[in-house]
């Protein structure tokens, strides 16, 4: 009974000296949500199924901690502490694209290859860039992206383009950051499919669009 009233003692004595120790931080999570397209972007473009495989991505852009670096030429990339995407970003931007697709009626359907649907399109995607740029000046982002547009029928490119974009954030906050990157994914997303309608249609002939048939 005497050891454990000293060591309650010491205990006490040694909090008083120390003071409390500082709260653990909480941590966050962020996502990227491609908001609905306008109306004049929906339409009815290609014939078939697009397919949407999980975009690849190396290193670090393959997990959930928000990146940063000093800025644009830095050759070092960090990970934020406490601050995560809700899903590894190539799955986000599969899915995101997925839904972008499908709202834009670039496709009869759009699936996922788990669907396990024989499709006639495929979309490729690589991430190469998705961070904060840190380097003292106005708070900005990057986003770069290889987006791939395959006509499995025709075993033939359709289109094959790095989209590079960077926006300047409302603030400094990293939610400024999310909204930044949600704008500059969308920005992207929508020089792809004006990519892809001008390639797919240039030679199509009268009376081949899904809503003429």
């Amino acid at each position: 009974m005497n050891r454990i009233v000293l060591c309650s003692l010491v205990a006490a004595l040694l909090g008083g000296c120390f003071g409390a120790a500082p709260p653990v931080p909480r941590d966050h999570y962020y996502r990227i949500l491609v908001p609905p397209p306008k109306a004049e972007a929906v339409g009815e473009d290609l014939l078939g199924v697009v397919s949407i495989p999980p975009f690849e991505a190396s290193g670090l852009l393959r997990e959930r901690p928000l990146l940063f670096s000093a800025g644009e030429q830095s050759l070092e990339i960090q990970q934020h502490d406490y601050h995560y995407w809700t899903d590894p970003p190539p799955q986000m931007l599969q899915a995101q694209l997925a839904s972008y697709l499908r709202q834009v009626g670039l496709a009869d359907t759009v699936v996922t290859p788990a669907m396990r649907i024989r499709p006639d399109f495929e979309v490729a995607g690589r991430i190469k860039r998705l961070e904060r740029l840190l380097d003292g000046h106005s708070a900005r982002v990057a986003a770069e992206l290889d987006l791939a547009l395959i006509d499995l029928t025709g075993r033939r490119l359709t289109v094959m383009k790095t989209y590079a974009v960077e926006r300047n954030c409302p603030d400094d906050s990293i939610n400024g950051a999310i909204i930044a990157l949600n704008q500059a994914v969308t920005e992207i997303f929508d020089q792809f499919l004006a990519d892809a309608r001008r390639t797919t249609l240039a030679g199509r002939p009268p009376g081949a669009l899904t809503g003429s048939r």
